[in-house]
């Protein structure tokens, strides 16, 4: 592994509530709800951790073991996480005091804790910003990160990361990508929340 972060800083554009169609729908993945350990990564969340603990409170709902790990390159960004976090802690916010979240320094190259892969990994538009000939490497460093998955019907054996972004995938599709969690690569184009992150 790395000795520092993968990657270069997001702008860090995030908003109360904007992902919440995408956290909805990783909600309804087989990729979480099969999942052995529902470890969670939202890399690249942003300037502030709320769309974190945004996904960990819809999460919780469908899987309460789920845990939500944030990972972002910038320590600054970090820092106010963790800031925010110990006010969550301290019940001085509208999230659950003990939501399963925690935060830490990262980037593609997916720090866990040893032993443990990712069930799903968030990158929402962490790979637009780089060119395009960028993406295959860090595509597979992060899917080098994610747990076997469940396979899906009709889909050939192969892994596959989840981003906001839509188009000029990196590998080919799986046929089910846009039926069920299958999803498609991790790609550098524009949204679509049917990119689920998983390895199979």
């Amino acid at each position: 592994m790395a000795s520092s972060p993968l990657g270069r800083p997001t702008r860090g554009t995030t908003g109360t509530n904007r992902l919440r169609r995408n956290d909805r729908w990783i909600a309804a993945s087989d990729a979480l709800r099969r999942a052995s350990d529902p470890l969670v990564v939202d890399l690249g969340y942003g300037a502030s951790g709320v769309t974190v603990f945004e996904l960990a409170t819809r999460l919780v709902r469908v899987r309460d073991d789920v845990e939500v790990h944030g990972l972002e390159i910038d320590t600054a960004r970090v820092a106010t996480a963790d800031a925010q976090l110990a006010e969550v802690r301290a019940g001085r916010t509208p999230f659950a005091s003990d939501l399963p979240v925690s935060f830490a320094r990262g980037g593609f190259e997916v720090p866990l804790p040893a032993g443990r892969e990712a069930a799903v990994i968030r990158a929402m538009n962490v790979l637009r910003q780089y060119d395009e000939q960028d993406v295959p490497d860090a595509w597979s460093r992060m899917a080098g990160r994610l747990a076997p998955a469940v396979s899906c019907s009709r889909a050939p054996a192969t892994r596959s990361a989840a981003s906001r972004a839509g188009s000029t995938s990196t590998r080919t599709p799986s046929p089910c990508a846009s039926r069920s969690p299958c999803g498609s690569p991790i790609s550098n184009g524009r949204a679509s929340s049917r990119n689920a992150c998983r390895r199979r």
